[in-house]
């Protein structure tokens, strides 16, 4: 553990808020719906060019990150964004709308899940009360379509079951862990966010040291308190399959549409990459591009006859197009290059281990490699999970970052971590087998 910096995360940065970086001042956009089209996607990557160094990342919430911003060119940044109609008014505001749908939400026509997270964008930058809610509670909105969201974990989330009241509502977790308070109709969405994050606040308002999270304010006080204060009732959860992360990667097909999805390797893309999805977008596609959790990028409304065509060009210019690629089975933060307390060149490690992760699990993130144990690449755990300290890593197996130990006695060096994944991996194989 890096010494003298508190092992604590930092802020949400935003344009009006960025965070300091190793390589410059970090600005997150919050792009609603995930939704960019073209001239607004073209005019980021020149934006990335002439106020930072390039270098943009795809984060898990889906937003969009302008990397090695400089100080100096700040406010012509922020002129820029607000002229792309992408900042919101405050500071505060863009904190407290962070809301995750969809990405396919309303290409197969129908169209709840969509007026539902623009309503509640709406009522979280109209309700000033709720700008206090920690920077980084979140809202998630699931429409049900083929890339589900269920194992993104929220901290109130809607996750479609059909019917009449087609929205499961929930709080503290991944859908299959988070409390259960009925179903609701999509324009009943906004209001229950509200009823629910202010009884968040307001339960917490009485502790010492208050929660920042909805799961840590259910483990003190309880699920009926929490359904009780916002005026809801505690029900059944619904049945739900096995949840696994979908590949959003190559051609997908649904109802009558077709989609195409290309990754990009650690979520880190630059300008040249995002004006080549431009590209790809118009000549392929309806010239919108949609922003996912999964640190990549999809085109909808292509013709099915083109995949082919859509992968080779994408792939000739750094994407990630086929679902069988290596890079897909690892996670790793930008180590010693982009962050202060990193130590370690996680990135390089990780590609140099990535085939043997694949191993470790047929689909997925398989190996998740952090340049400490915050974990900001990957919240959820993984098979296995690397955490690193000046070259040496603590290991863990289906846990996080932050459940690795801080014995130096346990740590190994990368030939070790090596032979530790081939021999997991081929204990796997053996077991398959029988």
């Amino acid at each position: 553990m890096t010494r003298g910096i508190p092992l604590r995360k930092g802020w949400c940065p935003s344009a009006r808020r960025p965070m300091p970086a190793k390589d410059g001042l970090l600005v997150r956009l919050r792009i609603s719906g995930g939704i960019v089209t073209s001239p607004t996607m073209r005019a980021l990557a020149q934006a990335g060019r002439d106020h930072g160094n390039g270098f943009f990342d795809l984060s898990s919430r889906g937003n969009l990150q302008i990397r090695g911003v400089r100080e100096g060119s700040l406010p012509a940044l922020i002129e820029t964004l607000d002229r792309l109609g992408l900042n919101d008014k405050n500071a505060a505001m863009e904190a407290v709308r962070d809301v995750l749908l969809n990405p396919l939400a309303g290409l197969d026509g129908r169209s709840e899940a969509s007026e539902a997270a623009t309503g509640l964008e709406a009522a979280l930058a109209a309700n000033k009360d709720l700008h206090a809610l920690p920077a980084k509670f979140n809202f998630l909105i699931d429409d049900g379509s083929a890339l589900s969201l269920g194992a993104i974990p929220a901290d109130i989330r809607f996750d479609w079951t059909g019917g009449t009241q087609p929205f499961a509502a929930g709080a503290g977790g991944h859908a299959s862990e988070a409390i259960f308070l009925g179903r609701c109709g999509g324009a009943d969405i906004p209001g229950i966010v509200v009823r629910l994050a202010r009884a968040f606040l307001q339960l917490g308002s009485s502790m010492t040291e208050p929660p920042r999270r909805m799961a840590g304010l259910i483990a003190i006080c309880g699920a009926n308190a929490i359904a009780k204060e916002a005026g809801l009732c505690l029900t059944e959860p619904p049945i739900r399959d096995v949840i696994e992360d979908p590949c959003p990667i190559g051609l997908m097909r649904f109802h009558d549409k077709s989609c195409f999805g290309i990754g990009a390797a650690f979520g880190n893309l630059d300008a040249d990459m995002l004006e080549a999805a431009v590209m790809a977008a118009g000549i392929f596609g309806s010239g919108e591009i949609r922003l996912t959790p999964w640190r990549a990028l999809i085109f909808p409304d292509v013709s099915a006859g083109q995949a082919d065509a859509i992968s080779a060009f994408c792939a000739a210019r750094g994407f990630i197009t086929d679902r069988g690629d290596a890079r897909l089975t690892v996670a790793a933060c930008g180590g010693a290059s982009t962050c202060e307390r990193g130590t370690t060149d996680t990135r390089s490690d990780a590609l140099a281990l990535m085939f043997f992760a694949r191993k470790l699990c047929k689909t997925g993130v398989a190996l998740h490699v952090s340049g400490c144990a915050k974990g900001c690449a990957r919240q959820a755990s993984a098979p296995v999970t690397l955490v690193a300290h000046e070259g040496l890593y603590d290991l863990v197996t289906d846990q996080t970052g932050r459940d690795a130990g801080l014995s130096d006695a346990h740590r190994l060096g990368l030939a070790a971590v090596h032979d530790m994944l081939e021999t997991i991996g081929g204990d796997m194989c053996e077991l398959e087998k029988r």
